[in-house]
Parts: C-alpha cells; structure tokens; sequence
C-alpha cells in the first residue's frame, strides 16, 4: 500500500555501521519516505529485505551471517569519527562495541536506485548498550547506506554515519 507507514519489529539489529546495531526493535518511518523510481521497485524491496535478514541474523548473534551482509570492501565513516573496514566493524561487533538497546528507531526518509546501486538514507535513534560509545545514552545520527549486488546478493558496499546529538 503506498503512501501507508511500513513497521517492522525485529529482536535485535545489525551493527551500527549497517543500521542501528545491537538488541533493537527498529521501527521503520517510512509515511514521509521519497522512493525512487518507486515503494514497489524490486531493487528497493530486496535492499529493504536484505537489511531485515541481517537484522535477524543479529538477533541470533550470528556473526558469520551478519558478515555476509557486507560487502568484502566495504568502507564505513563510522559514528566513531574514522573510516573502518569489514575486519574493524566485525571486531567491534564481537566485542560489543557496536550494541543498542531495545527501542530503535530507524526513520527511513529516502530509498533510491542510482545506476547499480540502491541508496538509504534517513535518521537513527538508538541507545547504545554494552562496550559502544555513549552506552546508556539516546543517540541520534544521519545516516547513508548504498547497497550494490555482489554474485547477484545484496550487500552493504558504503556508510556514512554521523551522531548529531547525544542526551
């Protein structure tokens, strides 16, 4: 149904450098969400597919899984405030660097295809848990997330993630 909000309740999510990472239930905002060409492209459906089967693997804290979501070269400008690789962002992810606790919100303002890629982007607000920075604390952060297909998977190729505030 365009146009309708979409709500998807997942245990727990990817890492921080894919969506909101840790225990999260990830609510997806997407009334006021620009989709290009359309809410109903294929491309678009199985970006937003994609993330909600890693999200899941997650919840199962099932790394190997969650490793396969990412594209080998993935580059990240992480929330951090430096540019992490496929190796830092799992390392941090097994060491509960990356983690948010059960509320996340993931406000979905724009979906588009651009050439081969599909590009996310919107805002995160999550509480981080466990080793991450700012653990306890409500977290906002823009965010932009361009999926590419790899052997004909979809795969986490590039992030930008960037806190605006911290309460």
């Amino acid at each position: 149904m365009k146009g309708a909000p979409v709500k998807h309740r997942l245990a727990r999510s990817i890492v921080s450098t894919m969506v909101v990472a840790g225990a999260a239930v990830l609510l997806y905002s997407q009334d006021r969400t620009v989709y290009e060409p359309s809410a109903d492209d294929p491309r678009i459906l199985a970006v937003l597919d994609t993330q909600k089967r890693a999200q899941a693997a997650a919840a199962r804290a099932d790394w190997k899984a969650v490793e396969e979501f990412f594209a080998s070269d993935v580059v990240v400008n992480a929330p951090i405030n430096r540019v992490v690789n496929l190796d830092d962002i799992m390392g941090r992810f097994r060491n509960a660097q990356i983690g948010a606790e059960p509320g996340a919100e993931r406000r979905i303002e724009f979906v588009g295809v651009r050439g081969d890629s599909v590009v996310v982007m919107g805002e995160e607000i999550y509480t981080p848990a466990g080793n991450a920075p700012n653990a306890g604390k409500v977290v906002h952060r823009r965010f932009t997330d361009i999926w590419k297909q790899y052997g004909g998977l979809w795969k986490l190729a590039i992030r930008q993630g960037t806190v605006t505030s911290v309460q």
